[in-house]
């Protein structure tokens, strides 16, 4: 009887192991690719296009661009990082770690409100400042889309002088950190529906792809595109990082190709 189940247990062990190393060897096999948190439907569709005619299944990591970059310098090696500036990818290239960004996407800011704020391009900055308005936006530094917002609060200056001071001090950085709550696991929106449905924005400044998502999931949401005189621009940069085994290389090319480009203008992103 012991010697039986003893046997059980050394069959079990060798059973356990052999799943282990297959595991981690369908792990080795996976192409790693870090991408900016507003990529996250796109590249779930290009990773799947991807695999499909090449084989190579991949791994996705989403987060804001800058903690992202900061993961790579600190020691992580994906093989490809897709961010959401040219700035993040660029200091890669600069120590080494990655090869030269390339432009990939384009992407533009807007005003993401609750109908009821009665946002409009005339009254913007007036509605922005008020301090009976919550305004919600990503994390300067860990995030472009933060320093997106950033820079269109510099630019409003010229309409408003003082506003930026009053906008940068008001906004509430909901986003974009990996630190920050994020919804529940059975939460079916999107982490921009959800703040607004728990009442800690009325309105956000997020990228126009990403709000787009969020009037689709909630009812009561409008998008406001900024003024001329505000209008951000986001151009997107990809590199492959230094290291990379060679399916990187076929990744980027991709994403370059008509294949990645047609997925990403489905997504309401613009061409490079």
């Amino acid at each position: 009887m012991k010697k039986s189940l003893l046997g059980f247990v050394a069959c079990c062990f060798v059973v356990f192991a052999g799943a282990f190393a297959l595991a981690q060897q369908d792990d080795s096999k996976k192409l790693s690719v870090f991408h900016a948190g507003s990529l996250s439907k796109a590249m779930a569709d290009i990773g799947k296009a991807f695999t499909a005619e090449t084989g190579t299944p991949v791994a996705l990591v989403g987060s804001g661009s800058g903690s992202l970059r900061q993961r790579i310098e600190k020691s992580e090696r994906p093989g490809v990082f897709a961010s959401a500036d040219m700035e993040n990818p660029a200091v890669l290239a600069s120590k080494g770690l990655a090869d030269a960004p390339v432009p990939f996407t384009r992407n533009v800011l807007c005003v993401l409100a609750k109908k009821s704020v009665g946002i409009t391009k005339a009254n913007l900055v007036a509605k922005l400042s008020d301090p009976s308005v919550k305004l919600g936006t990503s994390t300067p530094v860990l995030d472009p889309g933060g320093d997106y917002a950033w820079k269109m609060f510099d630019m409003a200056d010229a309409l408003k002088p003082g506003a930026a001071a009053t906008l940068k001090a008001k906004a509430i950085k909901l986003v974009g950190d990996p630190a920050l709550a994020m919804p529940p696991k059975e939460y079916p929106r999107s982490q921009i529906a959800w703040h607004i449905e728990e009442g800690r924005a009325d309105v956000f400044l997020v990228y126009l792809t990403t709000a787009r998502l969020a009037v689709a999931e909630l009812p009561g949401l409008e998008i406001i595109e900024l003024p001329k005189e505000l209008a951000v621009g986001a151009q997107y940069g990809l590199t492959v990082v230094t290291g990379a085994k060679p399916e990187a290389a076929q990744f980027k090319a991709f994403v370059l190709g008509p294949k990645g480009q047609a997925i990403l203008e489905g997504y309401g992103f613009q061409k490079p």
